[in-house]
């Protein structure tokens, strides 16, 4: 059953957009101190703390507690190795040897792999021809923008099809944040970046040793920014947004990411804003549109 999406539901979803589309520029400052793995995990425990602080100032229906807690849990630790764990390590292994371009397109691909993967494990049966349409329409928005070159396309098949599973962990991951118990969102993403920190601060622990790095106040504000924000509020409206829309509506906020990206690269770095970008912004604007036809289509039938 679709449900009727709101004017809150899409200002979730661009809020998503511009936050985590806006992270780069803390990331680019974060990690001229820090290494990747401390980033990472830094983000994670901070989103996880600033969750458990304010579970203290929102009230939120608590259930009892069953037999199904342990299947609850199982759910936990799932989401956290495909949502943060597995990903961000496949995704960091293959750039190595990946162009960033090629990167984005990969993870570009998430909405598709969601709503394919959502034909097997969505209660929504979000598979329909109007959001098949929206998310090709967004993935050549995609293509459009980056424009990737065939420079760097041979002979790293290995370390793209590592992006690419990171972008199916990640596909993975929202379909199952959609299984997560409607009573209390903030406390169960709460959960999930505390069981997604405990193994990240260990590796940051033993690859890194942080105590040893040298940093400066700028980069450990945009490591602050990252993981409160980037983190625990973004994270916070992702899972919620999943439970109310489901997964494939949801992840559509991964078209809106880059060219938030390009926007701030243009208001801040002054990089040009040419036709391929007029062109992107106008096929995703086309894949949100396409995506909710159907029900508005069905509205406007109904008051008439």
């Amino acid at each position: 059953m679709d449900a009727q999406r709101s004017l809150r539901d899409y200002l979730t979803l661009l809020a998503i957009g511009i936050v985590w589309g806006g992270q780069f520029l803390f990331n680019a400052q974060a990690l001229q101190a820090f290494p990747p793995v401390t980033v990472t995990a830094a983000r994670v425990l901070l989103g996880a703390i600033t969750l458990s602080i304010l579970t203290g100032f929102i009230s939120e229906p608590s259930t009892p507690r069953t037999k199904r807690s342990l299947s609850v849990w199982s759910l936990f630790l799932c989401i956290a190795l495909f949502e943060a764990v597995l990903p961000l390590f496949l995704i960091a292994w293959g750039q190595q040897h990946v162009d960033s371009s090629v990167t984005a397109v990969i993870i570009g691909s998430v909405p598709i792999l969601t709503l394919i993967l959502s034909v097997f494990m969505s209660k929504r049966k979000g598979f329909t021809a109007y959001s098949a349409l929206s998310v090709i329409f967004g993935f050549i928005g995609i293509v459009v923008l980056v424009n990737p070159s065939a420079d760097g396309a041979g002979g790293k098949l290995m370390y793209e099809m590592a992006i690419f599973l990171g972008a199916l962990s990640f596909a993975l991951s929202l379909n199952l944040l959609e299984r997560i118990p409607h009573s209390s969102p903030i406390r169960s993403v709460r959960n999930i970046l505390w069981t997604s920190s405990v193994p990240l601060v260990i590796a940051a622990l033993i690859l890194d040793k942080p105590w040893l790095l040298s940093w400066n106040l700028e980069s450990a504000l945009s490591v602050l920014v990252l993981g409160t924000i980037g983190s625990g509020l973004a994270y916070l409206m992702y899972a919620s947004l999943t439970q109310r829309c489901g997964s494939v509506f949801t992840s559509l906020s991964n078209f809106i990411v880059p060219l938030v990206g390009v926007a701030l690269g243009v208001a801040i770095r002054d990089e040009a804003f040419g036709s391929k970008e007029v062109i992107a912004l106008g096929l995703v604007i086309a894949a949100l549109a396409v995506n909710e036809a159907k029900s508005l289509f069905r509205t406007r039938v109904e008051r008439a």
